[in-house]
């Protein structure tokens, strides 16, 4: 069996002394991007290197030769490190491709018609600094040694750092410098190896087991079932939390209502709450909807009113996401599953047929959470794949027959109820939704791709 590899980024916090080092660094490393950026945008053509040609080629273009030969466009910035230099050269080769694949794109579309929606060229060049192997050293799990320019020359300066141990066997490659605001973060890469890298299609024929996982909006934000090779379930696991993070959205959400521009300043929550008065984001949601769903709209961005809480929203969503996606993984790995089978809700919020889809969106962190297994479930040899929902949520797992909703037993069961957490269909079957939903979710994996197999 062949074995490959996951990366997977490790984010520290840099203990230091003198932040206006890593800033002055910082702001070397975006002239230099941007002098070699405006090299490419005047010698476009030389996009057709490969990117090791095009790094050679504009250091021979800007570099004096060691024969002495000078550059036709010399770099305007002296003592400038080599691997500082080339990793600058790189974040601008990668701008301008970006900005250049774009640009084509939008050509082949718009042939002949108006200059609308045009893309532009980048008004801020900027990228956080990389640190190839010269920049760095003596790193441990405690320190690193990274070179700083001061603002008249560049020194070697010892940092700790704070966050989580590098699992052990793991290789760590070429760290980057990320500055928000106050604090000074590393981004780590950390490559682990995987032993197992067969393809899904490989082992179903192997007869592996797989776990099934169902999303909802209320406490339980995920439901898991083991699913056995000869078609058999194993006990299923309930993984709480709706109600905890929707308290903390709510909570959150409360302080932005209020406002925090002054007792004179109309309250927020006085003020329309539509696309028309907040704007819209390129997904489509109103800066309150962008809030709900645990997203920084572009209007309170660090320095805007309300950033810190948008901010906080945004920690808290990601918390209990890697936090439950965590719990799948565990779960698969203590029932020897080799696959994980999750809905597939498509690319955008209107092509899902879920009510929490449609008429709650903001609430739900489904697709987020089957973001952070797809990594977590690789590392530990386990494939995820996405298997399309159509009316899982609507047929009873055991007969077939249409179910009836509901909360508690004093609630009448109705087919049009969308957010009972319990079913009963006419056969006289009931329990969970959500379980209800993984089961058929599993039903037809199953019947599609094992009883194939066999």
């Amino acid at each position: 069996m062949s074995a490959g590899y996951a990366i997977t980024t490790y984010k520290l916090q840099l203990c230091y002394k003198h932040l206006d080092w890593f800033k002055q660094t910082q702001s070397l490393f975006d002239a230099v991007l941007a002098f070699y950026y405006e090299q490419l945008d005047q010698n476009p053509q030389a996009l057709s290197l490969t990117n090791q040609n095009l790094l050679r080629h504009l250091e021979l273009k800007t570099i004096p030769q060691r024969n002495g030969t000078q550059p036709e466009n010399p770099l305007p910035y002296k003592k400038v490190p080599l691997y500082f230099r080339r990793a600058a050269i790189n974040a601008a080769i990668s701008l301008y491709r970006s900005y250049d694949s774009r640009l084509k794109a939008w050509e082949e579309n718009h042939k002949g018609q108006t200059e609308k929606g045009k893309p532009k060229p980048p008004g801020k060049l900027h990228a956080s600094m990389l640190y190839y192997k010269g920049m760095y050293k003596d790193f441990d799990d405690k320190r690193i040694m990274l070179k700083l320019y001061t603002g008249k020359a560049w020194a070697w300066v010892k940092h700790r750092y704070t966050g989580r141990p590098f699992p052990e066997n793991a290789e760590t490659m070429s760290p980057t410098i990320v500055i928000k605001g106050k604090k000074v973060m590393l981004h780590i890469p950390v490559k682990e190896k995987v032993e197992d890298t067969r393809t899904a299609k490989e082992r179903v024929k192997q007869r592996e087991s797989f776990v099934v996982v169902a999303f909802s909006s209320s406490d339980t934000l995920a439901v898991c079932t083991a699913i056995q090779a000869d078609g058999s379930t194993d006990y299923p696991y309930f993984i709480k939390g709706g109600k905890a993070l929707a308290h903390r959205r709510k909570q959150l959400l409360g302080y932005i209502k209020r406002g925090t521009a002054g007792k004179k300043a109309p309250r927020l929550i006085t003020q329309p709450v539509g696309n028309d008065a907040l704007g819209v984001c390129p997904r489509g949601l109103s800066s309150y909807g962008q809030a709900e769903a645990g997203i920084v709209p572009q209007d309170h961005q660090p320095g805007r009113p309300n950033a810190k809480y948008y901010d906080k929203i945004t920690r808290v969503t990601n918390h209990y996401a890697h936090e439950v996606s965590r719990k799948i993984v565990d779960y698969a790995k203590s029932h020897n599953a080799k696959i994980i089978v999750m809905p597939d809700y498509g690319n955008t919020f209107a092509k899902g047929t879920q009510h929490y889809l449609k008429t709650s969106v903001y609430d739900f962190i489904g697709r987020r959470i089957i973001n952070d297994v797809k990594y977590k479930a690789w590392q530990c040899g386990i494939v995820v794949q996405q298997s399309n929902i159509r009316d899982s949520a609507k047929h009873c797992a055991k007969c077939g027959e249409t179910i009836a909703k509901y909360n508690t037993e004093y609630q009448n069961p109705s087919q049009k109820f969308y957010g009972g957490r319990n079913f009963v269909c006419k056969n006289g079957h009931q329990g969970s939704t959500v379980l209800n939903t993984a089961r058929n979710l599993g039903e037809s994996f199953y019947q599609t791709f094992y009883e194939k197999a066999s």
